[in-house]
């Protein structure tokens, strides 16, 4: 009995393989075989430790084309016009089901509410409160943050100790979003030497973010079970679940804490006011705790990492190129004589090195560097000429874009420069380090604030020299976000003039 149930098995196997090679709507399409076959030949790279699938797709659109099967059902496209009608304003390719719900601590949370006519009553209610105008009007709340950031390192350039700058990236980037969405901050900064254990629970349930994505079923179950566990067991067993279950909860007490105390009217609004208190005339709704916090979670994971990764790349470029740095150093002297003032961000922006530092610090590690899979509609799609067939996955991730050699010249070396000669249009196009369309980063504004006060001040206040790092430390892995090899030290001292 067994051998035949073996034997049925293999069967099984067998027809489903000469299937996807044969008969599945996908079958025309390039791309290495196995990976035609089995998302196994993906999961060879994105489970490994050091390697990256979305590393690989450049050499495969190469060798392929411009559409790459990539995944059994699903293609992978390198072409800008593709990737502007994918992500369009108003764009009828919705989220893909598993690759988002296989999170479930962000269950409920803007991020996976899948069909993009659904998620704008939520966009409409948050994106007010991340414009540009919003951004400016919660400026002096950034702009504590960054000056708290500043203060905890001038402490660390009189001590003359080594400075984790990725761990206090991650702190005052964390501490600015929950100041901007809570008008309280985490309190980060003030952990001795940036070890914060809430940054530390955000990057271990980063860590395995990949094995979720290919295995959602198996991991929404262990979700499941370990709510039955008793918390001693759960944290010893499954120490990064259990640091993600922490981080929810924190967020859940921060809304709790919200509705019991809401903002005052000689206050800034949150980002949650209203949510909490709807304008029901408008079609606002209140949605549930259980949203409210997944939302929560979802602005805390996107507004650290991503915004701290950037400034890590911007940080670790300048002091690896002493020219770059040169020429930073002098357009900040005099942009700001007085290194301890604090510059507005309207006035950073006018500045063409620093502008171009954080444009091509951008274009080397935006956002999300791989996956972002959508549905084709029913009405189906043409990319690059060819017929996309209905419910079919597709996805262009943003490293194939700004990794590209037709577009951005020696794409692997990080060049400031390339942004302050001749026309720069074609790069601008290509650059979609937020996104773009309906589903277009949030907060986009307020990472562009905190890049331009934190950069600048940063180098304007303080001199700085790499410690203990390699090139290897800052190589990273797609972790959805990025994620780094190791951690960027330095030493600090304070400018001379």
């Amino acid at each position: 009995m067994l051998a035949v149930i073996l034997l049925g098995l293999i069967a099984f196997q067998i027809a489903k393989y000469v299937y996807r090679l044969t008969f599945h709507p996908l079958a025309h399409f390039p791309g290495p075989r196995l990976a035609a076959l089995t998302n196994l030949y993906g999961a060879f790279y994105d489970l490994s430790e050091t390697r990256s699938y979305v590393k690989e797709m450049p050499a495969l659109h190469e060798r392929y084309g411009p559409i790459v099967r990539a995944w059994p059902n699903e293609l992978h496209v390198a072409d800008m016009d593709a990737y502007n009608q994918i992500f369009k304003t108003g764009t009828r390719f919705d989220k893909e089901y598993s690759f988002y719900k296989g999170f479930p601590p962000l269950n409920g949370s803007l991020n996976q509410i899948l069909e993009t006519k659904a998620a704008m009553a939520r966009i409409i209610m948050i994106s007010p409160y991340f414009s540009r105008e919003a951004i400016r009007r919660a400026e002096p709340l950034i702009s504590k943050c960054t000056v708290k950031f500043m203060s905890v390192l001038t402490d660390a350039a009189t001590s003359g100790k080594a400075v984790n700058l990725s761990f206090g990236f991650r702190c005052v980037t964390a501490d600015t979003i929950m100041n901007h969405s809570f008008q309280k901050p985490l309190g980060a900064l003030d952990a001795p030497g940036f070890d914060f254990p809430l940054i530390m629970a955000l990057d271990a349930s980063l860590k395995d973010i990949q094995w979720v994505h290919y295995f959602p079923t198996p991991f929404g179950l262990l979700f499941r079970i370990t709510d039955l566990l008793p918390e001693t067991l759960f944290e010893k067993l499954f120490k990064p679940l259990y640091l993600t279950k922490w981080c929810l909860n924190f967020c859940r007490d921060r809304i709790v804490e919200l509705q019991k105390n809401p903002t005052g009217p000689d206050s800034l609004p949150t980002v949650f006011d209203t949510m909490l208190n709807p304008n029901l005339e408008k079609g606002q709704y209140t949605p549930t705790l259980r949203e409210l916090t997944a939302d929560a979670l979802l602005l805390l994971l996107a507004g650290t990492d991503s915004t701290a990764h950037t400034l890590v790349t911007a940080t670790y470029g300048m002091l690896t190129n002493p020219d770059m740095l040169r020429k930073l150093k002098t357009e900040l002297k005099q942009a700001i004589p007085d290194r301890d003032s604090v510059v507005e961000w309207a006035a950073l922006e006018k500045l063409p090195y620093l502008r171009a530092l954080i444009k091509e610090s951008l274009r080397f590690v935006s956002g999300s560097p791989g996956r972002l899979p959508r549905t084709v509609p029913s009405t189906g799609a043409v990319f690059c000429g060819q017929q996309i067939p209905p419910g079919t996955i597709i996805t262009s991730g943003t490293y194939v874009h700004h990794r590209n050699p037709k577009t951005f010249e020696d794409p692997n070396t990080f060049r400031p420069e390339r942004w302050l000669q001749g026309s720069v249009g074609e790069m601008e196009k290509n650059l979609v380090a937020f996104s773009r369309g309906s589903r277009t980063c949030t907060g986009m504004n307020l990472a562009y604030c905190e890049l331009y006060l934190t950069l600048a001040h940063l180098f304007r206040k303080f001199d700085l020299e790499l410690y203990q790092t390699t090139p290897a430390d800052m190589e990273w892995k797609d972790c959805t976000v990025y994620r780094r090899m190791g951690n960027l030290k330095v030493l600090i001292r304070e400018a001379k003039d």
